[in-house]
């Protein structure tokens, strides 16, 4: 098949990996449409999309609003790819081109339509994925199924690594790892619809009876209830950490984020466990004299888990070590009896 003449839209940085490899890939990007400059961190000054920057360091041609009908017409696309864009796309523009309008969606759709599929997947306990290259239709995420492919993290992970013990946590990645890779994926289907647009035409209709929808993150919904069971917590953790959020909790009113997992064997420093079942939920365990090496561990309902890197307000992100060593520490008033207890 030639080079395609493609239309691309697309804001983050998922969407960015997709737009890179079609350049590589040699196919013609006639114009990508992109959001406009906004304030994406503290303070008041805007910035640039992933997408936008990597268009105006490539000097790809970039329009931060979506085109009249007649403009896109006049490039004479052949086909729309549309890859973590955020915005409807009217009816008149999907249907343009002579292929169609393609979506890239990190879940095995039906399921987890909407736009956090991949925070809901890990939320609820997943451990099969999947991503779907779908026909763009005018209702979210249901149009027809081109191609799909199913992702479990464990066999793409090296064979030789242990499914059980302290790297069981490296199996079951962050929302932002899981949705690189699903992207990573989607972006090698995608290449293959190009070399053959022919299939697009046997796209297969979603069973709608079937459809899950997803609903926008909202910060409140990452505080940690640590009376829930270790494993929905740890969960909980994963889908906040997407890069742009994260799961927190509150020590002494101060909140805390907390970003990161650790993969420390508990069994090295629980010896002692006769009186830690006793303790309230949230207690950081304390080692009647905290050392450096010692890891960051919190009581959960039914076990403990180990926190890697977290992040005081206000504060860069430490390791759970710096943590102990630093903040618990230096308030110096706590004790084996008396820990500290997250909330």
């Amino acid at each position: 098949m030639k080079n395609m003449k493609i239309i691309f839209f697309g804001t983050d940085e998922n969407a960015r990996l997709v737009l890179q490899t079609l350049l590589i890939s040699l196919h013609n990007i006639l114009l990508v449409v992109t959001a406009p400059d906004k304030i994406r961190s503290r303070g008041t000054k805007k910035s640039p999309a992933p997408v936008k920057r990597f268009c105006v360091d490539n000097k790809v041609s970039y329009s931060e609003e979506i085109p009249e009908v007649k403009d896109l017409n006049n490039l004479s696309p052949d086909i729309i790819i549309v890859a973590s864009y955020g915005k409807i796309i009217p009816s008149e523009i999907i249907n343009l081109p002579k292929y169609g309008s393609l979506n890239l969606h990190p879940s095995f759709l039906p399921k987890y339509r909407g736009p956090s599929p991949v925070h809901t997947a890990i939320k609820n306990g997943d451990e099969s994925f999947g991503v779907s290259i779908i026909k763009l239709s005018e209702d979210i995420d249901a149009g027809p199924i081109i191609m799909q492919k199913e992702y479990d993290p464990a066999d793409n992970w090296e064979k030789n690594t242990p499914k059980k013990g302290p790297f069981l946590n490296v199996l079951r990645p962050s929302t932002k790892l899981l949705t690189t890779s699903l992207f990573i994926e989607g972006t090698e289907e995608i290449l293959n619809i190009l070399e053959k647009p022919s299939i697009i035409k046997n796209a297969k209709a979603q069973d709608h009876s079937l459809a899950t929808m997803t609903k926008k993150i909202e910060k409140k919904d990452g505080h940690i209830n640590w009376n829930k069971p270790k494993r929905e917590i740890e969960d909980l953790i994963r889908a906040f950490n997407d890069g742009n959020n994260s799961s927190y909790s509150y020590l002494d009113g101060q909140r805390i984020k907390i970003l990161n997992l650790g993969l420390a064997p508990l069994e090295d420093y629980l010896k002692d466990v006769s009186r830690l079942p006793e303790r309230k939920v949230g207690s950081i365990v304390y080692f009647h004299q905290w050392q450096k090496s010692d890891p960051l561990i919190v009581t959960t309902k039914n076990d403990y888990i180990v926190i890697n890197e977290l992040q005081l307000e206000g504060k860069a992100k430490i390791s759970g070590e710096e943590f102990i060593n630093g903040t618990l520490k230096q308030k110096n008033n706590y004790s084996y009896e008396n820990p500290p207890i997250l909330n």
